[in-house]
Parts: structure tokens; C-alpha cells; sequence
């Protein structure tokens, strides 16, 4: 089963990166290589230096296969609405 990790910052993102680049015993050019990135671009990526292109990031992750997943915060609470609310 896979853990979901939330990214809400350019420190958690190169964290993540950066662990997942280490559990799969991957050096940062290999996976530069991978994703075809420079090997500087994933240096800075996981040390929060650079905001990364969305592009750049995708590239990457998928080098680790791994997703990406957006949703919202588990503290807010979703509206439900009555059929007589909606009409």
C-alpha cells in the first residue's frame, strides 16, 4: 500500500524527492538522467533552493515512479447540500 505525502512547500517537495532518491539508491545524476534534467536542477530541487517548472517536477517523479495527487486539506469539511438546497 502506498503513503500519501503532502507537499506544502518547496522543502517538503525536495525532501521527498531526496528520500525517494536514496531508497532507490539512485545518485542525483542518474536521476537527472532519468529525467532528463541537469544534475544542479535536482540539487537545488531538494534542497528548497529553486521553485522547479511543474514540468521539471512531473519529469522527476515519474524517474522515481512516483504520482502526484492534489486534494483537499483533511481538516475542511465538505458541504452537503439537501435536494430541496439545490433547487
Amino acid at each position: 500500500m502506498s503513503r500519501k505525502e503532502p507537499i506544502r512547500s518547496l522543502d517538503d517537495l525536495g525532501a521527498i524527492i531526496r528520500r525517494h532518491r536514496r531508497k532507490s539508491k539512485l545518485t542525483q545524476a542518474y536521476l537527472a538522467s532519468r529525467a532528463a534534467v541537469e544534475v544542479k536542477q535536482i540539487s537545488r530541487i531538494e534542497n528548497g533552493v529553486i521553485e522547479p517548472k511543474i514540468t521539471t517536477v512531473l519529469s522527476i517523479l515519474a524517474a522515481l515512479d512516483l504520482e502526484i495527487f492534489a486534494s483537499a486539506p483533511p481538516n475542511e469539511e465538505e458541504e452537503e447540500f439537501s435536494m430541496e438546497e439545490i433547487f
